[in-house]
């Protein structure tokens, strides 16, 4: 079996209308098509005002991925995942992730099996934390944990107003501002209910200092990013100021090889990525284990877009030491759901009514696309 074809169709897409994000956005179709009639599909999409955008990927994996898949085996996927790693220097970091997922997607098709199975499946469930995006205040933050706890989600993640400038550029909130969301959101779900906080890497020490203290004693079960991405030196000193457990490395540069600085300085309590910017399901399969030799939790960051969270789902299913599964819950404001990780599948996603979400158990990464919407807002496509 060889690679024959390698494209990525590029798709109209209309994003929850909701702060930082665009009123119209672009989603891409990454196909790799094989002598045997079997093709691996994966999503790309250009929904928030960072990184380089569909186009732009694109570009990069018909101009400088293409030419080396070709005539491959697609299921060579660990060397072509050590090449892919060794052009770090001319591909964004997310290339190398999209097409790794692509290739599990063919090579459990060719198994006939759902890719867990392939890696080894641990579980058939996990449960599912809601993870709000960047909302206007406290009144909002508790109508939303409201009403995922209603609907049987015993976690729920904030991130907090301040979060808001890393997409907007606008001046962050307050910092009193995310404490008295964090706290609200407590009095509100009461003490059974797992509360998160994602400060997404905007505090300074002082600040992260001031609201880890306060989400510490209001027993918030882990406190994510609050520091820069790389300042290890500074998770050091609030580790050794707070109890509450630290989260960071989610967007450190480089994949598996960023990490052991992390764990020997002992700066972080988890480990922390994503199928896409970590190098797919290959890359995050070696974090996790990483991660387990040392006794630490990986927890799996939300993927970005729909096809890529089953992928990362499908890891979860393979590893023992991720304890929630991050289903980010991006709405039109007094809307709730989960329709944003459900946008082009046929089958939506959504957790049972006691907040877990099940293995996939189609072959590939197991989700179907529906490719009747998709059709109909295809702008064009990079052969």
């Amino acid at each position: 079996m060889k690679i024959t074809d390698v494209r990525v169709s590029i798709h109209r897409y209309i994003p929850p209308q909701t702060v930082g994000w665009p009123r119209e956005a672009k989603l891409g179709i990454l196909t790799i098509d094989t002598s045997e009639g079997i093709s691996g599909h994966n999503f790309l999409f250009d929904v928030m005002p960072i990184g380089p955008g569909v186009e732009a990927l694109a570009q990069q994996i018909m101009r400088v991925v293409k030419p080396r898949l070709l005539g491959r085996n697609p299921l060579d996927i660990g060397a072509i995942w050590h090449e892919l790693r060794s052009l770090s220097r001319s591909l964004e970091r997310a290339v190398q992730g999209y097409v790794d997922v692509t290739l599990w997607d063919i090579a459990g098709k060719v198994a006939g099996l759902p890719v867990h199975r392939m890696l080894g499946t641990c579980r058939e469930k996990i449960p599912v934390y809601a993870s709000s995006w960047m909302l206007p205040d406290a009144d909002a933050y508790v109508e939303e944990a409201l009403a995922y706890k209603s609907m049987g989600i015993p976690a729920y993640k904030l991130h907090p107003p301040s979060a808001a400038t890393f997409l907007t550029g606008v001046p962050a909130a307050p910092v009193r501002k995310d404490i008295e969301a964090c706290a609200a959101v407590r009095n509100a779900v009461g003490d059974e209910m797992i509360l998160m906080l994602d400060a997404t890497w905007q505090y300074n020490y002082a600040n992260a200092l001031r609201v880890g203290l306060a989400i510490q004693d209001l027993d918030y079960y882990w406190y994510e990013d609050p520091l820069k991405a790389d300042d290890i030196y500074g998770y050091m000193r609030l580790k050794e100021k707070l109890s509450i457990p630290l989260m960071a490395t989610e967007a450190t540069d480089g994949g598996l090889h960023v990490y052991p600085s992390w764990i020997l300085l002992q700066a972080t309590d988890f480990l922390r990525g994503d199928v896409v910017i970590k190098g797919g399901i290959t890359g995050m399969m070696k974090i996790a284990h990483l991660a387990e030799a040392f006794g630490l939790p990986c927890e799996l960051h939300d993927a970005y877009n729909p096809t890529n969270a089953v992928a990362s789902l499908n890891v979860a299913m393979a590893i023992r030491n991720c304890e929630y599964f991050e289903a980010l819950v991006v709405n039109e404001p007094g809307k709730f759901g989960f329709d944003f990780l459900s946008y082009g599948l046929e089958t939506p996603f959504r957790p049972d009514a006691e907040g877990f979400v099940h293995a996939p158990t189609a072959p590939g990464i197991g989700c179907q696309i529906d490719w009747a919407l998709l059709k109909a807002t295809k702008l064009g496509e990079s052969s």
